[in-house]
């Protein structure tokens, strides 16, 4: 008598530990695909903040006449000159200090001088500073944590 061969396949078992397995693999993508949109969107923010306050700078000088950027603090927005509205991400915090009268704002005079002061950003555990120097007008980014 000859043995019949056995069938060649996958148990039901071994179907459920590669189902099982891909599914944890297609969680921890997403995972990790979250977390890198929501550090762009900190990096675009950030950048934006930097290029509004820069473009005024610019425009003061270019043109001869003061520029400000102004800040929307209940809204989350800022707008520079002859610049479309920026809305930051909604969980972004943002504290000003200025000089007084300008209110939410930043102003930059044809010298390239500021009225000078600080932001700072804060999204969940991490913070920023934007420095404006008062007497050159020259914009930093620094990471605080």
């Amino acid at each position: 008598m000859h043995a019949l061969p056995r069938a060649r396949g996958f148990t039901l078992f071994e179907l459920l530990v590669v189902i099982v397995l891909i599914g944890i693999s297609v969680g921890l993508v997403s995972f990790g695909v979250g977390r890198g949109l929501h550090a762009a969107s900190e990096r675009r923010a950030l950048s934006e903040v930097v290029q509004s306050l820069r473009a005024a700078r610019v425009q003061a000088i270019v043109t001869g006449q003061p520029a400000q950027t102004r800040f929307d603090l209940g809204h989350g927005r800022l707008q520079g000159p002859h610049m479309k509205p920026v809305q930051l991400p909604t969980d972004m915090r943002v504290q000003l200090q200025t000089a007084d009268g300008l209110g939410p704002a930043f102003e930059f005079y044809p010298d390239g001088g500021s009225s000078g002061g600080h932001l700072l950003l804060a999204r969940g555990d991490k913070h920023w500073r934007v420095d404006i120097n008062w007497l050159t007008g020259n914009v930093q980014l620094r990471t605080l944590n």
